[in-house]
Formats: structure tokens, C-alpha cells, sequence
């Protein structure tokens, strides 16, 4: 499940939204044809690879790195843009940042270049990082945080149980309103074990979603609304991505995140079949997963680096925020990338009714 858009979408007339879909616009400030386009998430995600990767990629190799339109919500919109660019002709990303679930399904649909590993160092990369399609570039994760205001850290909610129980933990409560929602938590809520949970239940994740229902204040529809949500003290309990979750923590919010039964997942590097500077973008992939460069955009965002000797120039302060601390990466469970692939439609279409449902009958949901 992978977790909130940052992606700010312009919207506009229909000759430029069919444009957009199939990603033939030009790329952002696109002024050579050396230009290296990437396609990534947008917002603070972009500017923590900017200071990490691009610039001084930039300045190192002299290749000027410009930015391909990616659209992220519904969940698999990035490979439909890939499928459109593809059946067109024209491939106008050279390299893209993917969820691990859509570098397989991509992959195997035959959008993207295999890897070639020997173009670039694989030292002290994770093993699970390291696919034929795609190089993970960090892990992220969905987690819970609570309000200290409301409960001392270490006294609140310490699992999917303990955040469906409204009568031991009473409070406003914020979850995911997008994708296929927070069904593996509900499923955990109900007392499946996180090795049993794929392939996922629906029926039973969205009979546990309705009891918990009409205890969610909000459910939010981006990263920032997270952020927001939680420095307003509008909620007192939030399910969300790690990243969003420890900035408005790092900001000042008087929450306490909680990792025990969180969701983390890769995020990575993949090459479009037909892309008119493959080996340009094996250069940058090479460059971003040097610890060095790992460490920086670890520090700026708070993502895990996918190369583990990166931690060692982290501050233990900041290792604490991260899905690949030690201590946080055992009481968490990996998204299986496999079943989401071969489940991902029907899950996106029985949240979409259950949601649907709800509305039509004057809830909140």
C-alpha cells in the first residue's frame, strides 16, 4: 500500500489532459536532447532527490537532469502512463520512480529495461532491494502516530487492535481515503497474523473497516493533509506514511509515532523500455545508491536507504525515524509486492465501493 501522494496535478483542458495521460507533454524546462527526463513523486520527495541526487549528479556528470508529468493516484496510474507512452511510440522517461509492486507489474508487461547490474556498484545494498526491473532506492512505511497530548508516549495505542478499540483509546482518529485504503491494517485489527495476511481478504478487511467507521474523523486524501492534521491537533490518532508522520513530529506536532505492525515497502529506480538515454539513467541510478548520496536523502526525507552502509554517517537521532532502523524494521512487515500485483484492480475496486457505499448513506466515510 503504498502510501500518500505529494504530487501536485495540474488540471486543464482536454487536449492536455489526454497529453498528460499519455505523457507526451514536453518535460518541465526541457531544453536538449541530452536532457536526462525523470519521472518522480513531485513535491518535498523531488526536492530531497534534488539535493541528494540531481544536483550533484548534475554538476558532476554535466547531464542536466528535467522532470517527466507522473500522475500517482489511482495507485496504478504510473504504469498506465508507461503502457500509453509505450503504445505511442514515444517513451519520454528515461527513468522513473516506482513503488516495488509497479516495477513488477511493469516489468513483466515488458515497459521497462531490465537492470544491468554490472554498469554500476551494488556494495552494501540490501539484498530485496536489487530486482530485475528496478533498483530500490529507500524504503517507506505506513505506521500509526498518536497524540502525547492525549496519551503519554509509550501509553497509547500499540497496535491495529488497540486503534480499532474506541473504548479504551476514545479520540479522533485519521486514516487513508485513497488507493485500495487500509485494508492489511484491518485485517491485523481482526487478528490476522502479518505472515497470513496475502493474499488479502476484502470481504473480511472491509466487514472490520465498517466497525471502525464511524470513528474516523478524517480520511485523508494526501501527504500534506497528514501534516496538517496532526500540527493542528484536529486528530488524535493517525494512520499514515512515515515520512509525513515524522515531519510534523520534527516540526513540532506533539504526536508519538508507533511502528509495531507497520507496512513498509520499496521504492525505486526503473529504465522504460525505449528510453532515449538508458545509460544516462544507469549513471544516475548508480549514483543515487552510493552511500554517500544514500545518507543525504535519508537525512532530507524519511525514507530508508536502500544501501545499508548509509547508516553509519546517519545520526542515531534521524536512524530512529527510519523504516530500516533495527529496531523499527523487525516489528514491521513487508507489502507483498507479488500478491498487490496480481490483486491490486479488485482491491482498488472494492474500496471504491465500500467508500462509495458509505457516502451514498450519509457517512462521514
Amino acid at each position: 500500500m503504498h502510501q500518500p501522494s505529494r504530487r501536485t496535478f495540474l488540471q486543464g483542458g482536454s487536449l492536455g489532459l489526454a497529453a498528460l495521460a499519455t505523457g507526451l507533454l514536453p518535460a518541465r524546462g526541457e531544453a536538449a536532447s541530452s536532457s536526462l527526463v525523470v519521472a518522480d513523486p513531485g513535491g518535498d520527495w523531488q526536492a530531497a532527490a534534488n539535493a541528494a541526487f540531481y544536483a550533484p549528479f548534475e554538476q558532476e556528470t554535466g547531464i542536466p537532469v528535467r522532470f517527466g508529468p507522473r500522475r500517482s493516484q489511482p495507485p496504478d496510474q504510473p504504469f498506465l502512463q508507461l503502457s500509453n507512452m509505450e503504445e505511442a511510440g514515444n517513451v519520454r522517461w528515461d527513468v522513473a520512480v516506482l513503488p516495488e509492486y509497479l516495477i513488477d507489474r511493469a516489468g513483466k508487461a515488458g515497459l521497462l529495461q531490465p537492470i544491468d547490474y554490472d554498469r554500476m556498484s551494488t556494495d552494501g545494498m540490501a539484498e530485496e532491494a536489487l530486482t530485475t526491473y528496478g533498483v530500490g532506492l529507500g524504503a517507506y512505511a505506513s505506521i500509526m502516530a498518536y497524540s502525547t497530548q492525549k496519551w503519554p508516549a509509550g501509553e497509547g495505542p500499540r497496535s491495529w487492535a488497540d486503534f480499532w478499540d474506541v473504548t479504551r483509546f476514545p479520540g479522533r482518529r485519521a486514516m487513508s481515503g485513497i488507493g485500495y485504503g487500509p485494508l492489511e491494517f484491518a485485517l491485523l485489527a481482526d487478528g490476522v497474523p502479518a505472515e497470513k495476511l496475502y493474499p488479502l481478504d476484502i470481504g473480511r478487511a472491509l466487514s472490520k473497516m465498517s466497525e471502525i467507521k464511524p470513528h474516523i474523523a478524517v480520511w485523508w486524501r494526501s501527504g500534506a493533509e497528514q501534516e496538517r492534521l496532526m500540527r493542528e491537533g484536529a486528530v488524535d490518532l493517525i494512520q499514515g506514511g512515515n515520512d509525513r508522520l515524522c515531519a510534523a513530529i520534527a516540526g513540532g506536532a506533539r504526536f508519538h509515532p508507533e511502528w509495531n505492525q507497520g507496512m513498509y515497502q520499496w521504492e525505486g529506480w526503473a529504465i522504460p523500455k525505449g528510453a532515449l538515454h538508458a545509460g544516462e539513467a544507469a549513471k544516475l541510478i548508480a549514483f543515487s545508491i552510493t552511500p554517500k548520496q544514500q545518507a543525504i536523502f535519508a537525512e532530507t526525507i524519511a525514507f530508508g536507504p536502500s544501501n545499508q552502509d548509509a547508516l553509519a554517517t546517519i545520526p542515531a537521532e534521524r536512524q530512529r525515524a527510519l523504516p530500516t532502523d533495527p529496531a523499527n524494521l523487525r516489528k514491521m512487515f513487508p507489502a507483498d509486492a507479488e500478491s498487490l500485483l496480481k490483486n491490486l484492480d479488485a482491491l482498488m475496486l472494492a474500496w471504491t465501493k465500500w467508500r462509495a457505499s458509505c457516502l451514498w448513506r450519509g457517512s462521514a466515510c
